[in-house]
């Protein structure tokens, strides 16, 4: 059955950056014994993704949202990602963003590159400025409820859906898909489903979604 939708992961797979969490962190000189402290919890499991989230939000309360969205302006394209996305929408194929990242990333994608429709975190403001709240809207290792609730209100199929991610947290996203796409994974993962395609970069995507 032909591909009617593409769901897209964004960090690592359409842009570079493995984290726009992190790469934020960085460049603003909160990540080490901050945030990556954050991080260590949270995979150790003491803490939940909730309060993972949270944490890291307050440490940004008071930055100037502009000031923030210009460094996450700085992120750049995977090679190939606009051309697919070009390709994707040419076919008429629905595309969609999930993302555990930050909507401040995702909304510049999802406006320059014509993306259908997004899911993201958002960071909250007031008065121009970070509150150091969020608002949760895609949960690690969650994706796959968002997946199903799309394909119900489009009235597609998982036969007529495929997924392209780069990591672990896109693996509820491929159960939910006919055509699961692993990129840029170094070989196969073994929490993916046995369906899944690898490819090293997005052009090949595009042949095995049927787009020119």
């Amino acid at each position: 059955m032909a591909t009617r939708i593409v769901f897209l992961d964004c960090d690592g797979t359409l842009t570079t950056v493995k984290s726009s969490w992190e790469y934020l962190h960085r460049r603003l000189g909160l990540w080490t014994d901050n945030a990556d402290e954050y991080q260590t919890l949270f995979r150790q499991g003491a803490i939940d993704y909730h309060e993972f989230c949270k944490r890291d939000a307050l440490l940004w309360r008071g930055l100037s949202v502009e000031a923030v969205g210009s460094v996450i302006r700085e992120i750049p394209y995977q090679p190939g990602a606009r051309d697919l996305v070009a390709s994707l929408k040419g076919a008429g194929i629905v595309t969609v963003i999930i993302s555990t990242g930050l909507s401040l990333l995702v909304e510049k994608v999802r406006g320059e590159l014509s993306i259908d429709l997004c899911f993201s975190n958002d960071l909250l403001s007031r008065d121009g400025r970070l509150s150091g709240e969020i608002s949760i809207h895609v949960d690690y290792d969650l994706k796959g409820p968002i997946v199903r609730r799309t394909l119900e209100r489009l009235g597609l199929s998982p036969a007529q859906a495929s997924a392209i991610g780069d990591g672990e947290g896109d693996r509820g996203m491929f159960e939910e898909v006919g055509l699961p796409i692993g990129f840029n994974i170094n070989g196969a993962a073994p929490n993916f489903p046995a369906r899944t395609a690898y490819i090293e970069n997005l052009s090949e995507a595009k042949s095995l979604l049927g787009v020119a």
